[in-house]
C-alpha cells in the first residue's frame, strides 16, 4: 500500500521542486531580496505621506523643489552618454585601424581608468580642476587664462569631463572587443577600391558592431544616471544630479517620501534603457543576434 503511494506520487511530480529551479532559487532569491524588494519599497513609499496613502504630493514637491536638478540630470546623461559613445568609438576604431605602437600605447593605457572607482575620480578630478589646480596652471602658463580669474570647472563643465575620462575607455573596451572580431579582409576590400579611412569607419565598422554600440550607450547612460560621489564632489553649485538630491533629503531633512519620489524618477529614467538592455541580451542568447 505504502509502495503504491509513493509511485503515484512519483507519477505525479509530487511537492518537490524540479531541479532546474532549485539550481535558480539562490539567484532568484538575491534578485527579489537586493532589487525587487527595494524598488516596491522605494515605489510604495514614493506614493505615501504620513498617515495617507496614494498621494501624489511627494512628487509634486520634488519636481517644486527639483525641477531644476531634474532637467539638469537628463542633460548631463544624454551629452555625457554621446560624448563617450564618439569618443570612445573613435579611440576603439583607431586602435583597430592603426595597428601602431602608439595606438597599441594609447588604447592600453586608457584602459586603466576603467578600474578606478569613482571616489578616486572625483578626488583626482578635484585636484585637477581647481581654480589654481593643475589644469589652470597649465593654461595660465600658456598664456590662455589668468589665475586671478581662472576657469570654473565645478560645473557641467567639470562633471562632463569626470564622467567622460571614466567612461571613454570603458565604450571603447566594450566596442574593441566587437572590432577584432571583424575580419580584415572587409577593410582590404574596401580600401582596394578607394575608400579612405573615414569611409571604411562610417560605411563598414560602425554599421557591423551597431549592437555593440546600443549596448554601451545603454551601461553608460545607466552609470551617468546613478552616480553619486562624481556629482557630490564636483558639483559645488547649483544645479546638480538628483542622486546627490536623494542623499541630502535623507541625510538633512529625514524626508523619505521625496526622497523616494527622486529614486522612482531616476528609475523611470534608465528604465527605457534597461528593459532594451535587458530584451537585446535574451534575442542574443536565444536566437544568436
Amino acid at each position: 500500500m505504502r509502495s503504491g503511494r509513493s509511485e503515484a506520487k512519483r507519477k505525479g511530480g509530487g511537492a518537490s521542486l524540479p531541479l532546474p529551479l532549485l539550481l535558480l532559487l539562490p539567484a532568484t532569491s538575491f534578485i527579489l531580496v537586493l532589487y525587487i524588494y527595494p524598488l516596491v519599497l522605494s515605489i510604495t513609499r514614493s506614493f505615501t505621506l504620513g498617515p495617507e496613502s496614494l498621494t501624489l504630493a511627494n512628487y509634486a514637491k520634488a519636481w517644486a523643489l527639483y525641477k531644476k536638478d531634474i532637467i539638469f540630470t537628463i542633460e548631463v546623461a544624454f551629452l555625457g552618454t554621446l560624448l563617450a559613445i564618439i569618443l570612445g568609438l573613435a579611440l576603439a576604431c583607431y586602435a583597430r585601424i592603426s595597428r601602431s605602437r602608439v595606438a597599441h600605447f594609447v588604447n592600453s593605457l586608457s584602459r586603466l581608468t576603467i578600474f578606478l572607482p569613482y571616489v578616486i575620480v572625483g578626488q583626482m578630478m578635484r585636484s585637477f580642476l581647481a581654480p589654481h589646480g593643475f589644469l589652470n596652471i597649465i593654461l595660465a602658463n600658456m598664456k590662455l587664462v589668468d589665475l586671478d580669474s581662472p576657469i570654473q570647472f565645478f560645473n557641467i563643465r567639470g562633471l562632463l569631463l569626470g564622467f567622460l575620462w571614466k567612461e571613454i575607455p570603458f565604450v571603447s573596451f566594450l566596442v574593441s572587443s566587437s572590432l577584432q572580431v571583424i575580419d580584415d579582409c572587409y577593410l582590404e576590400a574596401a580600401r582596394s577600391v578607394g575608400a579612405k579611412t573615414r569611409h571604411v569607419v562610417l560605411n563598414i565598422l560602425i554599421p557591423m558592431i551597431k549592437p555593440t554600440i546600443i549596448i554601451a550607450g545603454v551601461l553608460t547612460f545607466c552609470t551617468i544616471v546613478s552616480t553619486f560621489t562624481l556629482p557630490y564632489m564636483l558639483v559645488t553649485e547649483s544645479p546638480t544630479m538628483v542622486t546627490v538630491d536623494i542623499a541630502h533629503r535623507v541625510t538633512y531633512f529625514r524626508d523619505y517620501g521625496v526622497a523616494n519620489a527622486l529614486g522612482v524618477l531616476l528609475y523611470l529614467l534608465a528604465a527605457p534603457m534597461a528593459v532594451y538592455y535587458l530584451r537585446r541580451m535574451v534575442r542574443e542568447k536565444i536566437y544568436g543576434y
